[in-house]
């Protein structure tokens, strides 16, 4: 468990107000701001008061975070100012939040899967929640008796930059990659379910798949972090085993044209990830991806190799995906309410045990079809979507799929660390209240 505080982190409040009309609203509001201690002690004990008495339910709702450097009067001016303004039913400015619509829709949660690791992922939140601990220890049984995976996402601070970059490289391996996340991932769902906020709907990127069916209770966690290192290992077996582990291609076009680019070109590649309406991920062998690659180039298509150990979601992860199958099967696999959607078919997973398990095992071989997941929530009311993981890479996905209609995408990690995770989690918990979600705003203490 990394055992230094993060440098930009200090004390963070939330305040929550929610009345029956914006006067009511004002009202309290008026007794928080006058008379207003300048000592942040004073602060935290109002603060408390006012997450005590918000509800959810009320028809106005603000939330608000505040630290020693808030300016109180400035805060003021400005919910004043939108207040008095009738047409605006929901604004966000200077880290306030406030929403009157009535209808905050149904949550679904989003996992990422490998390529948004990094050094650090995760730390303020491992160092700030007890449930971190039984997490960190679980994920490190899993992966490796003698070498720690915690060890690797929390190395002691590099010296220089060749060092991080050595460290950067050894989190990037598929082995290492994909259990790293899942344990960040955890992590940022116990916080979630501490503040009571829990999935309508889930789905993930690739690996992520399997961080969702945990998360909907579909498996356990033993069983979790035991297929999260089987999966990493296989994969990472399968490149480095095969005379050709093959490779993969980012590629920035409409998504519908990226399939006629391909067949036009009469080469072994497939549409590995259909991600966003502009951007896609080709799979296949190297040197067909290479030629791709320069054709690309030469069309002024932006195309970008991406760093993987082998062409992920294609034909050449057979290795690995039957001893995956096999593992599965010896997996429990429990019955849950909470859909899952699947990368393969863009629907949620079935009921039927087996049929769920083969669905799973094929998952490796099969392309990632992340917009149909997206549309497929939307359409069964799921409006409100939280990435939680590391980075915000499913977030700017999500945004540019459902462009142009009422939705919400948060990212539990929005700063990607650059920032105190502390602070964007009370981002995230302060948006979701005032949008009038059942947040328990009371666990901040």
């Amino acid at each position: 468990m990394p055992e230094k505080l993060l440098n930009n982190q200090h004390p963070l409040e939330l305040a929550a107000f929610s009345g029956a009309t914006r006067d009511a609203l004002k009202e309290k509001l008026e007794k928080f701001f006058q008379p207003f201690a300048s000592d942040f002690e004073s602060i935290r004990k109002k603060a408390r008061l006012t997450r005590e008495a918000f509800s959810p339910q009320s028809p106005c709702r603000l939330t608000m975070m505040l630290d020693p450097e808030t300016d109180i009067s400035a805060q003021k001016e400005i919910i004043w100012h939108h207040l008095n303004n009738p047409a605006e039913s929901q604004w966000t400015e200077k880290a306030m939040y406030f929403n009157e619509n009535d209808n905050p829709g149904s949550i679904g949660l989003v996992f990422p899967g490998q390529g948004s690791q990094y050094v650090q992922m995760g730390a303020d939140m491992v160092q700030v929640l007890a449930e971190s601990e039984a997490i960190l220890k679980q994920a490190d049984a899993a992966f490796d008796k003698k070498n720690k995976l915690s060890a690797m996402i929390f190395p002691e601070p590099a010296d220089d930059k060749a060092e991080l970059n050595l460290q950067e490289n050894r989190l990037r391996q598929t082995d290492v990659a994909q259990p790293a996340i899942g344990m960040v991932s955890l992590v940022m769902l116990s916080a979630l379910a501490r503040f009571s906020v829990f999935p309508d709907a889930a789905c993930g990127h690739s690996y992520g798949e399997l961080t969702a069916l945990h998360a909907a209770g579909r498996i356990n966690r033993e069983d979790f972090f035991r297929l999260s290192v089987a999966r990493g290992r296989y994969m990472a077996e399968a490149g480095e085993r095969d005379g050709d582990p093959g490779a993969m291609l980012a590629v920035k076009a409409p998504i519908d044209a990226i399939p006629d680019m391909i067949a036009e070109q009469g080469l072994d590649i497939i549409l590995a990830n259909r991600n966003s309406p502009d951007q896609g991920v080709l799979s296949g062998p190297t040197e067909d991806i290479e030629k791709m690659h320069t054709i690309l180039k030469e069309r002024h298509i932006r195309a970008i190799r991406l760093p993987v150990a082998a062409a992920f979601h294609s034909r050449l992860m057979a290795s690995a995906a039957r001893p995956f199958q096999e593992t599965i099967q010896a997996t429990r696999y429990f019955h849950s309410d909470i859909p899952v959607y699947s990368n393969t078919t863009g629907h949620p997973y079935p009921a039927d045990e087996s049929s769920a398990k083969v669905l799973l095992g094929r998952h490796l071989m099969n392309p990632v079809h992340f917009i149909d997941d997206i549309e497929a929530m939307y359409a069964d009311g799921v409006d409100t979507f939280i990435e939680v993981g590391p980075k915000t890479v499913l977030t700017g996905l999500i945004r540019a799929i459902l462009k142009g209609r009422d939705h919400t995408a948060i990212a539990l990690d929005a700063s990607s660390g650059k920032k105190s995770g502390i602070t964007d989690l009370a981002a995230a918990l302060a948006r979701l209240a005032a949008a009038g979600h059942s947040v328990d705003l009371t666990a901040w203490a």
